[in-house]
C-alpha cells in the first residue's frame, strides 16, 4: 500500500494510498493479517465483522461508479456482492473466512497479476501480487483444512444434585480429617 505501484504521467511513482480505488486489495490483506492473529471466538467474530464492512464499502462503492462508468461498476458491484455472499450476513465461522480469503485472494490475484503486465509496474505491483497469491493459497489450505476436520462436539454435561444428607456427611468428613 506504499510502495511505488506504477509510473505516473510525471516522474513520481503513483503508490496506492493515493488512489482511494485501488486500496480494497490491500485493507483485505490487513484485514486476514487482524484475523490470523486471532486467538479467541471474539477476534473471529471481529475479524467477520471488518471483512463484512469491507464487503460492504466495495459494494457500495461499486454502486456509485456504476452510476457513473457502468461498465466498471457493475463488475465492482458484483465482487463486492460475492465477497459479502462469502463471508455472509449474520454469524461468524471459520468456514466462511477461509473461504471469504480464498475469493478476495484469488480476485485480488487476478488484479494484480493485470498491473504485473503493464510495462509502467514497479515493485510494490509485484509484491502485492506475490501477498495475494499467498493468500489465495493460504485460504484454500484452510478451508481444506475446516472442511477436513471432524466437527468438535462437547461431551453433555450431567448435574447431580447431591441429597442433603449425604451433603451434611461430606462436610462432617472434611472438617474431621482437617
Amino acid at each position: 500500500m506504499f510502495l511505488p505501484a506504477i509510473r505516473g504521467c510525471g516522474a513520481a511513482p503513483v503508490i496506492p494510498l493515493e488512489v482511494p480505488p485501488f486500496l480494497p486489495p490491500y485493507l483485505y490483506g490487513l484485514a486476514f493479517a487482524f484475523v490470523a492473529l486471532a486467538r479467541s471466538r471474539a477476534g473471529l467474530v471481529a475479524g467477520t465483522l471488518a471483512l463484512r464492512i469491507l464487503g460492504s464499502l466495495v459494494a457500495f462503492a461499486g454502486f456509485v461508479v456504476f452510476l457513473v462508468a457502468p461498465g466498471i461498476g457493475i463488475v465492482e458491484l458484483t465482487i463486492g456482492t460475492v465477497l459479502l455472499f462469502a463471508i455472509g450476513l449474520q454469524g461468524a465461522s471459520e468456514v466462511r473466512l477461509a473461504a471469504t480469503a480464498l475469493v478476495i485472494g484469488a480476485t485480488s490475484t487476478v488484479w494484480f497479476a493485470m498491473w504485473s503486465a503493464a510495462d509502467e509496474a514497479l515493485v510494490g505491483v509485484y509484491l502485492a501480487l506475490g501477498s495475494s497469491l499467498g493468500l489465495f493459497l493460504g485460504g484454500a489450505v484452510w478451508l481444506l483444512e475446516v472442511w477436513a476436520s471432524p466437527p468438535t462436539t462437547m461431551p453433555r454435561a450431567i448435574l447431580r444434585y447431591a441429597r442433603p444428607h449425604e451433603a451434611t456427611a461430606r462436610r462432617s468428613a472434611v472438617r474431621a480429617r482437617v
